[in-house]
């Protein structure tokens, strides 16, 4: 059986979105008439086609466990092509038109599952086996209010700075660890001739690195930060805070000239040009992108390994934030049809048990469950694996922030010199109110 393509393919970056209370209401409203308990030990059903509403930045190894899961169930997978670059928004949008994929590929972070609302409106799976196989990832990613509805087969994402190790070489220091560092080591980077840190701003989700998926892991050991903000003990706009201090930062950088001069406008496939070409010694972006520079090295995955690093930095402590990925997270809406939601969740037993070591060797990730060991990775991979490794690396400060997919257009207003760090926390404080009133 062949999966049926309704789109061209295009990679890039499924980041965080703007969240929206129009989108949470409507799906609140909207709820389906799907089966509250689903017999879970029942026989799968086989010749089924089912609908995935799946991300066009899905790796050649999660579109070969697809091709796998039907050869082996005999059922069919009809993929529904959406967008990398606005994935978030444009499955809250078809999903507030009442529409339902029988399988749904999205972000396992809470406040992105609140906007489906999907207390109501998936299939609980905790008691599947794959819950006990992820361990503590299971606490904080596909799960809400302790009941798992997603399963997170990874890669995670994990945040931190991609550095020319020619270009630090020549300029005479090494990789930083941390802000204090990186804004001491731009004189010298200027000096042999290169741009020290180059952002993408023209893409929005670059000027959110530096300021919040780095800076920030210092301060959200447990989620710490994000749910003191969700209950109200702790405001974004505390001019004290963290938030406005990795937002100062990012003004520290642009005014004293340690970024692109066209960090405004440019994209993130420019930043990748830039630090693989050595026009640029640094840039901060998700693991990711590993794939953009092999790709900008024609493939050579040697050569580029050999050129370009990838190490934790974030505000003194020098630790990396990750996050779970929308890529290779499942759910099973509430669909009506019990016999079509039995098939989806025969889809997650399998890509979690049977199919996941094929994915994880194919896709050379570090795996998000027990079941599987990790192969051997090298380079950029190897360096993605330690700083996933690290006991002391956090979960990324926006999973439990309410508003959040608004932090963008805030970082890009500092990025530009359009606001000040603290006018834009101010600013930020108040999509914060707005979506933590929409949610009560």
């Amino acid at each position: 059986m062949n999966i049926r393509f309704r789109h061209s393919r295009r990679l890039a970056l499924a980041s965080a979105a703007a969240v929206s209370a129009t989108v949470l209401l409507a799906s609140c409203s909207g709820g389906s008439s799907g089966s509250d308990a689903l017999d879970l030990t029942s026989t799968p059903p086989t010749g089924v086609t089912l609908t995935l509403w799946h991300n066009t930045g899905d790796s050649p190894a999660l579109l070969d466990l697809y091709k796998a899961y039907e050869k082996a169930s005999g059922n069919t997978i009809d993929l529904v092509d959406l967008p990398s670059d606005t994935f978030t928004n444009a499955v809250q949008t078809k999903w507030s038109t009442g529409d339902r994929p029988d399988i749904l590929e999205y972000l396992p972070t809470s406040q992105d599952m609140l906007q489906l609302n999907m207390a109501e409106n998936m299939v609980d799976l905790s008691s599947m086996d794959f819950v006990k196989a992820e361990g503590s990832l299971a606490q904080s990613a596909g799960s809400l209010n302790g009941t798992t509805y997603g399963a997170v087969l990874g890669p995670n994402a994990t945040y931190g700075v991609f550095y020319n190790k020619k270009v630090l070489a020549e300029a005479g220091i090494s990789a930083p660890t941390n802000y204090t560092e990186l804004e001491a080591d731009c004189s010298a980077i200027s000096a042999a001739g290169a741009t020290p840190v180059f952002v993408g701003g023209g893409s929005e989700f670059p000027a959110m690195m530096i300021p919040g998926f780095t800076y920030m892991a210092d301060f959200n050991q447990n989620d710490s930060y994000g749910q003191a903000v969700k209950n109200g003990t702790t405001k974004v706009n505390d001019p004290s805070g963290p938030l406005v201090a990795g937002l100062t930062v990012l003004d520290t950088l642009r005014s004293s000239n340690c970024l692109n001069g066209d960090a405004a406008t440019a994209t993130f496939d420019d930043a990748v040009q830039a630090v693989f070409t050595g026009s640029a010694a640094m840039t901060v972006l998700p693991s990711d992108f590993i794939t953009q520079f092999y790709t900008a090295g024609n493939g050579d995955t040697a050569a580029v390994d050999s050129a370009i690093g990838l190490g934790a930095i974030s505000a003194q402590k020098g630790i990396a934030s990750y996050s779970p990925n929308a890529y290779g997270s499942y759910f099973v809406p509430k669909t009506g049809d019990t016999t079509k939601e039995r098939a989806a969740a025969d889809f997650i037993q399998w890509v979690t048990s049977t199919g996941y070591q094929s994915y994880v060797d194919e896709a050379k990730i570090v795996p998000t469950l027990s079941t599987a060991t990790a192969p051997d990775l090298t380079g950029l991979s190897a360096d993605m694996k330690t700083l996933l490794s690290s006991p002391d690396a956090t979960l990324a400060f926006n999973s439990s922030l309410p508003g959040f997919g608004n932090y963008g257009k805030i970082a890009v207003s500092v990025l530009v010199g359009q606001a000040t760090p603290q006018g834009a926390a101010d600013q930020f404080q108040t999509f914060v109110d707005q979506a933590i009133a929409a949610q009560q």
